[in-house]
Parts: C-alpha cells; structure tokens; sequence
C-alpha cells in the first residue's frame, strides 16, 4: 500500500515536467540560430496537416524585433510531408541577441495554435579591414632600405600623372563619341521605352507568363546595374538583393524587388504561374521605382514619359 502510494505522488511529481517538455503542434525554426546584419534569412513555419489550411501568422509579438518592412516575403501555404508549410524571408539590420517569444498561427474556424519560442544571434556584417589582421598573420620583418624604397614615393604620383593625362584626352577627344550624342540615353529614360513597349506586347494577357516576366526583370535588371552600379544582369536574385542594400535605394523598393525576383524565377524556372492580379502589379512596381529612383538633376532637358496602361 505504501509504494502504491509512493508511486502516485511520483507520477504528480513528473506530470509538470512532462508536460513543460512537450511539443507543440506548431513548429517555427531558422535554417541557422546566427545570421549577419543586412542579410536576408529564411523562417520555415509547419502545422499538422489535419487542422486544415492555416490563415497565417501573427508576427505582433515580434514586432519590436522585426516590424512589417522587416518581413521581405511568404511563400502561402502549402502541402509537404503531411503538414501545412509556409517559408518567409525575414532581415535584421541591428546586432543583437534575440529570445523571440512564440508565433500565433491562425486555422480555420477561428482557433489557433502556438509555435514554440526561437533565439537568434544576430551578429554585425564585419567591415573591411587589414587582411593580415582579420587572418591572423604576424607582421613581416622588414629588410634594410635601398634604391627602390626611395623611389617608391614617386609612383603613385607619375601614376597620378598617367590618370590626369587619360581624363583629359577622353574629355577632349572622346566625350563626343559617348553619352547622349552617340544616341545612348540615361538610365531611366531607356528603362521607360522598353517598359512602354513591354505593356505594347501585352504577354502575360496572351497566355506568355515567361516571356512576359523575363523580359520584365531583365528591364529592371539592366536599370538597377546602371543606376546603382550593381551587377544585376548576370547575378542570382539574392545577391542582387545583398547588393541594393549597401545603396541608397529606398528599402520599400527591396521588399517589391524580393517579391518580383522571386515570382519571376518561378516562372522562368520552376514552370510555377504568379497570381493574375500580380502580373500589372508587377509592371507598376518596376515602373514606380524606375520614376522614383531616377537621377533628376541629369539630362533635365529629356521629356518624362508616361505609362500607357492597357
């Protein structure tokens, strides 16, 4: 009788711990528990299949954290190995240790369910600095002075000599052969032609999503590389995204672009159609960072165009 009893109050005893070690039915996880500042990163979210389609998420207690212009992209939900999954692409710009209280997923009928709680160790992008330093290599010992230390100095000003004399024969001798002379227009003005004459094709009504979509991307592409001096032409969609964030472009335009980038892949790519509403949203999207990122003060004298919506 007294071990029976022994036994029911260690039974009581466990039933809290078991309880605190259990698992919820939602799941939330990063593909690492340490990003960079700057660089986007992937939250996978997953719900038992059998609740049916989630709603979506509620980010609110993670808002202090990572606000809506934060939070680049989502996936939706989908099918996969017996659960609901959505995927979003989250960025954090400030170093920090984060404990990030659980996710409120939303399923029909009005109910929820809750994640379990994350940490992220959000760690600042390194600056450029001496490589020696950042590899850990002693300095090298130095040999005595001769001739050619002395001579050193004077380098870097027949150098600078040799680039004086190559600007002034481009300004004096070749500036005539490039620039708008030579029929080659600024930036925004070629990306407003070719957008004009996209909406002229009109594709996407015709059934061509590919084509439609890489044509549209190459038109921002090729103005991205010429305004921001990235190379947008020949780069992944993610590097491109890497790249924009060390300009001056407004970030809204970065969350527009992930969104576009990644549609367009799939399109491309991955057989997969975006939704019909996205497609002249796209082209507004292109075409709202094209007249907003413009560089105004060069050729003023170039009338603006204007879209021909169809």
């Amino acid at each position: 009788m007294k071990s029976k009893c022994l036994f029911h109050i260690g039974c009581l005893l466990l039933l809290p711990a078991l309880q605190g070690n259990a698992q919820p039915d939602a799941s939330a996880a990063f593909d690492s528990g340490y990003v960079e500042t700057g660089n986007p990163f992937a939250l996978h979210l997953s719900v038992p299949e059998h609740y049916g389609q989630p709603d979506g998420a509620d980010f609110s207690t993670w808002k202090a954290q990572f606000p809506s212009e934060n939070i680049l992209s989502q996936t939706g939900w989908k099918r996969q190995g017996g659960r609901w999954v959505s995927d979003y692409t989250l960025i954090a710009f400030d170093s920090a240790q984060l404990a990030l209280p659980p996710l409120r997923i939303g399923l029909p009928g009005g109910d929820t369910l809750m994640t379990n709680a994350l940490e992220l160790q959000v760690l600042p992008t390194p600056a450029p600095g001496d490589p020696a330093q950042m590899l850990g290599i002693k300095a090298i010992r130095r040999e005595p002075a001769n001739l050619i230390d002395y001579l050193k100095p004077l380098w870097p000003v027949a150098a600078g000599v040799l680039i004086l004399a190559l600007a002034i024969w481009w300004l004096l001798y070749d500036r005539k052969k490039t620039g708008l002379q030579a029929g080659h227009p600024p930036p925004h003005e070629l990306a407003f032609r070719k957008l004009n004459a996209l909406q002229q094709k009109q594709y996407w009504q015709h059934g061509s999503i590919k084509t439609y979509y890489s044509e549209l991307t190459h038109i921002a592409r090729e103005y991205l590389e010429h305004r921001y001096a990235v190379p947008a032409l020949e780069t992944p969609s993610d590097e491109i995204l890497r790249g924009l964030m060390r300009t001056d472009i407004p970030a809204p335009f970065i969350s527009a672009l992930a969104d576009l980038l990644r549609w367009a892949d799939l399109a491309k790519f991955a057989k997969g159609t975006p939704p019909a509403h996205f497609h002249e949203q796209a082209f507004q999207e292109v075409w709202r960072l094209v007249e907003q990122t413009q560089l105004r003060e060069t050729f003023t004298d170039l009338p603006q165009p204007t879209p021909h919506h169809p």
